[in-house]
């Protein structure tokens, strides 16, 4: 899908994050359901992704000679990042009409189950999600590939979500005091391999 628009908004009766895509030149609109597991799992792992699609873009770097070439290659890096930021967040979700393709996942948005990321080796990362219910007699699904300033919109999305949600506000104290987790258990829960897809479910 050639994508026009991304909306991410907080849904109050079904506690979700409801993501939007719409194509360009009627490709029609996918929707998905991100519960709070699945999103606040996406976004360490998409923070990171996104980081590293920028480096692989600004490419090897090498000593500046000079202290100018120092600041010069600071500037650059600081128009790069800014550029990739600057998504137009400000125009209205365009709804789709049935001229436009509709909507493309059915009468009802995926609820996600699984999402998996992969940084590609042209510099996209592509975004697959996936709805797997028990019983359910296909799967559904549909995958994203998103160029820089496509991820860091997404991201910040994400985050306009999970602000709004109040998901990312620290949870009252436990009743009874949780065992914490062994350093072991943390490094391999946020361990990433940008050269195998990331699956989170």
């Amino acid at each position: 899908m050639n994508i026009h628009q991304l909306s991410i908004i907080y849904v109050v009766e079904e506690d979700r994050l409801l993501m939007r895509i719409n194509g360009k030149d009627g490709g029609g609109e996918l929707r998905a359901w991100l519960t709070r597991r699945l999103a606040l799992a996406l976004l360490p792992v998409l923070n990171h992704t996104t980081v590293e699609q920028m480096k692989k873009l600004a490419g090897p770097t090498t000593p500046p000679a000079s202290l100018d070439e120092q600041r010069s290659q600071l500037l650059s890096a600081f128009q790069t990042e800014a550029s990739l930021r600057g998504g137009d967040f400000e125009t209205p979700y365009q709804e789709p009409t049935p001229q436009a393709g509709g909507v493309s996942t059915g009468p009802a948005p995926l609820l996600l189950t699984e999402a998996k990321l992969t940084l590609m080796g042209n510099g996209e990362l592509r975004l697959q999600v996936f709805e797997k219910i028990p019983g359910q007699e296909a799967v559904r699904n549909f995958q994203l590939m998103m160029e820089a300033p496509l991820s860091h919109g997404l991201l910040q999305l994400l985050h306009q979500g999970l602000n709004a949600a109040r998901w990312l506000d620290a949870p009252a104290a436990p009743a009874t005091p949780e065992p914490a987790a062994s350093p072991a258990d943390a490094a391999e829960l946020l361990a990433t391999d940008l050269t195998k897809p990331k699956y989170l479910n």
